[in-house]
């Protein structure tokens, strides 16, 4: 019997699975690492570290309260929670989405608790900055939306799907987690009142 021969078999079998495991995720649009059992960030996690360039807008840094400064991370966000919408200008599930977070955004800008409490933003993975002005403009979206155009932030994620909106709490822990459209406003509400009266 040829143990080594085996051994040869068994490994252009296991390249072929694998093979034809990425050729199928790029097929239909789903990212390799969660196939091969990579895991999206999820509740009780942290946060990974990273930073959001606030240079060129007065308006986004009096928004999430922050002095003059060039850049930030999320603890420096002056709320005790950060709703981060990642998203991509392409994906035609994000553009459905993209007036429901702006309901969530107004909502939660109506009322004064939510309002002091919470921080909006969204995170356009792998788009430019002329992307994301585009998206901005077509949806009216009204919270700062910042660049990743090379997916850093969005790999540090995790790699999720996208639409994929994250409640963190200002230390970083995530609280909650939601992948794709939101169907149902009040159920999603009710989920952050929640952990906001927790706090």
């Amino acid at each position: 019997m040829n143990v080594r021969g085996i051994g040869k078999c068994d490994m252009r079998q296991i390249r072929f699975v694998y093979g034809l495991c990425i050729t199928v995720c790029i097929l239909i649009g789903f990212p390799v690492n969660q196939a091969l059992g990579a895991e999206a960030i999820v509740c009780g996690m942290n946060l990974p570290e990273f930073t959001l360039d606030v240079s060129d807008s007065a308006k986004t840094r009096q928004y999430l309260g922050l002095k003059d400064i060039k850049s930030c991370n999320i603890s420096q966000i002056s709320a005790k929670f950060v709703l981060i919408e990642l998203y991509s200008c392409y994906c035609t599930v994000c553009q459905r989405q993209a007036p429901i977070a702006n309901k969530i955004y107004k909502f939660i800008q109506q009322d004064p608790d939510l309002s002091r409490d919470i921080k909006m933003i969204g995170i356009g993975a792998g788009n430019n900055q002329k992307e994301v002005n585009a998206y901005r403009m077509k949806f009216r979206v009204p919270f700062p939306l910042f660049v990743d155009p090379q997916f850093d932030i969005h790999k540090k994620f995790g790699e999720p799907r996208t639409p994929y909106t994250i409640l963190a709490s200002n230390s970083g822990e995530v609280l909650y987690t939601h992948y794709g459209e939101v169907k149902e406003i009040d159920d999603f509400l009710s989920q952050i009142r929640k952990f906001h009266k927790q706090q």
